[in-house]
C-alpha cells in the first residue's frame, strides 16, 4: 500500500551549522571508555543509545528507575548491558510508554552531543557515504541491528534489518533507526536531506500520517524491506564535522572492540541479509537454496559455508523466515490463514497450522485474537 505524504523536516531537527564539529573533538575522549568494559565471556555486553534513553525520559519515563525495579544497574545502560537485558528493559519501556509512535519520535530527536563512539566516529566522516558505512558496521556495538548502504545508479538505499525475534517494541526499533538516518544526515551535512522513498514492511499503522510529516517523502507500506532510499549524490555531501584525525582514532578503537566481542555479527551483516532474501521469495513457493544465493550474488556452497558459520541450516533459516513472516501477516489482520499458507510455500494449510503451533504453542488464529485484545 502506497502513501503520498507531504513534505515536512521532523521535529526537533535544529539548523545544521559548523557548531556540530565542536562535539566531535569535545566528546571524542571520554566517549571510548564505556566501550571497553569488562565483557562477559559468555554473553556479549553494549550500551543502549544515549538518544534513546533521553528521548525516553523525555516521554515521561525515567530509564534509572525502570532499570532499579528489573534489577539492572542503571549505570550500565550507558556502559555496557547484556542483550537478555536490554529486551527486558525494552519490553518493560516499551509497555510503560504505551505509544506506537515512538520510535518515529525518537529518531527524529537526536542531539549529537549525546552521540556514543558510533556516533562520533560517523560524524568525523569526509562525507555522508562514508559516515553510513561506518554507521552501518559499528551499530551492533551500541544496539545490534543492521544496516545494509546499497548505491545503485542516481539511487542509495539503506535498508534496515532487526536482529531480534518478534518483540511487541521491534516496529518501534525500526522507525526509530529510518528517522534517525535522516536526522543524522541532516544534522551532519548542514543540508535539508529529503529522501526519495521510504519503505516499511509493516502494514499502514494507526500513525501513518506521522511518517509522512518526518519523511517528506512518498512511504509504501507491506513492503519487502524496511528501508531509506536517497539520491546517490546525497552520499557525496560534504560533513560540517569531517575530522580525519578523530575519525581515525575512533574507527580503531570500534574496530578493537568488535574483535573483543563474542560471536560478533559479520562486517556484511550477512544472516539478516539471507533471512531478507528468503522473504522476497516467499511468494506462494518454497524459496530454494539456489534462488537464495541468486539473491545474494552468491554461489549455493557459499551460502551454506557462510550459514554453518552461523550454526545454521538452510532449512532453519527458511523455518525462521516463515515464522518472522506469518507472524507479520497475522499482526495485519487482513489475510487469512489459509491464504497465509499459500503465501509462505506451504503444501497445505495443515501442514502451516503444524508449523505454527510449534512456533507458538498456538494456533494462528487463537495468537491473532491475543494481539488484538492487547492494548495499542
Amino acid at each position: 500500500m502506497a502513501a503520498r505524504v507531504g513534505r515536512s523536516a521532523p521535529a526537533g531537527v535544529a539548523p545544521c551549522a559548523n557548531p556540530l564539529a565542536r562535539h566531535v573533538t569535545r566528546q571524542a575522549q571520554p566517549i571510548i571508555g564505556p566501550l571497553t568494559s569488562t565483557m562477559d565471556n559468555a554473553t556479549p555486553l553494549a550500551p543502549l543509545p544515549r538518544n534513546l534513553l533521553d528521548a525516553i525520559r523525555d516521554a515521561g519515563v525515567d530509564p534509572a528507575s525502570l532499570a532499579r525495579r528489573l534489577g539492572i544497574e542503571p549505570a550500565s545502560l550507558e556502559t555496557g548491558v547484556s542483550f537478555a537485558d536490554v529486551d527486558r528493559f525494552m519490553l518493560a519501556a516499551w509497555e510503560a510508554l504505551a505509544d506506537p509512535a515512538f520510535g518515529l519520535k525518537a529518531g527524529s530527536r537526536l542531539r549529537p552531543e549525546r552521540f556514543g563512539i558510533v556516533g562520533i566516529a560517523a560524524m568525523s566522516s569526509p562525507d555522508l557515504g562514508t559516515a553510513l558505512k561506518r554507521k552501518a558496521r559499528y551499530n551492533r556495538l551500541v544496539w545490534g541491528d543492521v544496516y545494509e548502504v546499497d548505491r545503485r545508479g542516481d539511487r542509495a538505499t539503506i535498508r534496515v534489518a532487526c536482529v531480534l525475534p518478534p518483540r511487541p517494541y521491534a516496529q518501534a526499533r525500526i522507525d526509530m533507526e529510518l528517522a534517525s538516518l535522516l536526522t543524522f544526515s541532516r544534522l551532519v551535512t548542514g543540508r535539508e536531506v529529503t529522501p526519495v522513498a521510504v519503505t516499511v514492511r509493516q502494514a499502514a499503522p494507526a500513525y501513518r500520517r506521522l511518517y509522512g510529516e518526518t519523511f517528506g517523502c512518498p512511504v509504501t507500506f507491506e513492503a519487502e524491506d524496511d528501508s531509506l532510499v536517497l539520491r546517490a549524490s546525497d552520499l557525496d555531501l560534504p560533513l560540517v564535522s569531517a575530522n580525519s584525525s578523530v575519525g581515525a582514532a575512533l574507527v580503531a578503537a570500534a574496530e578493537a572492540h568488535l574483535g573483543r566481542m563474542v560471536a560478533p555479527v559479520e562486517e556484511d551483516g550477512f544472516r539478516p541479509r539471507a533471512a531478507q532474501a528468503v522473504r522476497r521469495l516467499l511468494r506462494g513457493s518454497e524459496p530454494t537454496l539456489d534462488a537464495v544465493a541468486d539473491q545474494l550474488h552468491m554461489s549455493s556452497r557459499t551460502v551454506q559455508r557462510r550459514l554453518a558459520e552461523h550454526g545454521l541450516s538452510f532449512t532453519a533459516l527458511l523455518d525462521e523466515a516463515r515464522r518472522e513472516s506469518a507472524l507479520d501477516y497475522l499482526r495485519g489482520h487482513s489475510v487469512t490463514a489459509e491464504e497465509i499458507a499459500f503465501l509462505l510455500g506451504f503444501a497445505t494449510p495443515s501442514s502451516f497450522f503444524r508449523a505454527f503451533k510449534r512456533w507458538t504453542g498456538r494456533t494462528p488464529e487463537a495468537w491473532r485474537r491475543e494481539m488484538r485484545l492487547r492494548p495499542a
